[in-house]
């Protein structure tokens, strides 16, 4: 008969008190780094059933993070999931995708299970979540629960990594420029987002800080394709016609492109267009897009930083609405610059 194993055998294996051991397999008192790393070794060794939500992060073979979202079918979710699952390889962290779209149960409840179900942590991504909601989800937790938020607010209260969206307006108008365009355009995102302000923001104070350049045309969308297509007739419509626009997400961008080539345009010849999130559309669309790239795989690598340091340090720390930027950087393709071979438009005699 197997012989069960007990605080008691633990204290003997290591040389310490059987309060101490209690201490620190339950984690409710302080207790040197040194005993507690002695204790859960032994534990292990004697086969003793560890929690693994008590095991000091150093001594787990892995630890279990959630990036809670409102998913929707798309390249963005795949490309943002896939650079946090590629951030995760080299760790001992794992990723799990968890929905709130379809589902009864608010954020705020889904979010609350995860420490039942054996999360360590959670990302969150729910860029309609304003100041208030985040309070609300930051005081459902106990403060040594690591939650990150990588949707930016105007007043965040979450701790947050984020793409820097500003530079990444910067760099489109400044590639413009560059390319000698001079008359611009932008569509921009939901006027309700911090990050499809910043990237507006971006590009305008590029535009109103050079001599070159000036903004003559304006459209406000809300990241759909269907926005983006609807862009196209009021451009088509709009006295001043930009020679180059700015389209604040990729969907936008291909959305305006396939009603302008299904007018007869050829881009960049009659107007260049410029997208953001370099997504794998960017390269299979004809012209291929030039694009604002938001490294997920950073992203996530420093999400998942900030999760273990908490982790290891068993911080309970408040959350002071500290913001990490990613860099970005722009991948030009043919959409800005010209193409490859100029191609005979197959949508001129289509009505």
């Amino acid at each position: 008969m197997i012989k069960k194993v007990t605080l008691k055998h633990i204290a003997e294996d290591t040389g310490l008190s059987i309060s101490t051991v209690s201490r620190a397999l339950t984690r409710t008192g302080k207790i040197s780094k040194e005993n507690e790393k002695r204790i859960y070794e032994s534990a292990y060794r004697l086969n003793y059933p560890v929690s693994s939500i008590h095991t000091p992060i150093e001594l787990r073979n892995t630890i279990q993070i959630a990036i809670v979202t409102r998913h929707y079918t798309g390249e963005f979710f795949a490309s943002l999931f896939e650079g946090f699952d590629l951030a995760a390889k080299d760790t001992n962290a794992g990723v799990s995708l968890m929905s709130v779209t379809h589902t009864s149960d608010s954020p705020d409840e889904i979010v609350s299970e995860l420490r039942k179900t054996h999360f360590d942590a959670a990302v969150i991504f729910m860029p309609d979540y304003g100041e208030a909601e985040y309070e609300v989800l930051l005081n459902s937790f106990p403060a040594e629960f690591p939650l990150v938020s990588i949707a930016p607010i105007a007043s965040p209260v979450m701790d947050t990594v984020t793409f820097d969206s500003y530079r990444g307006g910067h760099l489109v108008a400044k590639h413009f420029e560059e390319r000698g365009y001079q008359k611009l355009g932008v569509i921009q995102g939901p006027i309700n987002k911090s990050e499809a302000m910043l990237r507006k923001n971006g590009f305008l104070d590029y535009i109103n800080a050079s001599d070159n350049l000036s903004l003559v045309w304006e459209y406000c969308g809300d990241y759909s394709f269907a926005k983006g297509k609807a862009g196209y007739y009021n451009y088509k419509d709009a006295p001043v016609k930009p020679e180059a626009i700015f389209c604040t997400n990729d969907s936008m961008a291909v959305g305006f492109m396939h009603n302008a080539i299904r007018d007869g345009l050829i881009i960049p010849n009659d107007v260049a267009i410029a997208g953001y999130d370099d997504l794998p559309t960017c390269n299979l669309y004809t012209p291929t897009l030039s694009s604002v790239h938001t490294p997920y795989d950073s992203l996530g690598q420093k999400t998942i930083e900030i999760i273990i340091n908490r982790l290891k340090e068993q911080s309970s720390a408040r959350h002071t609405g500290y913001i990490s930027l990613v860099p970005v950087s722009l991948s030009v393709r043919e959409s800005t610059t010209s193409l490859s071979r100029i191609f005979k438009n197959p949508y001129k005699t289509l009505v």
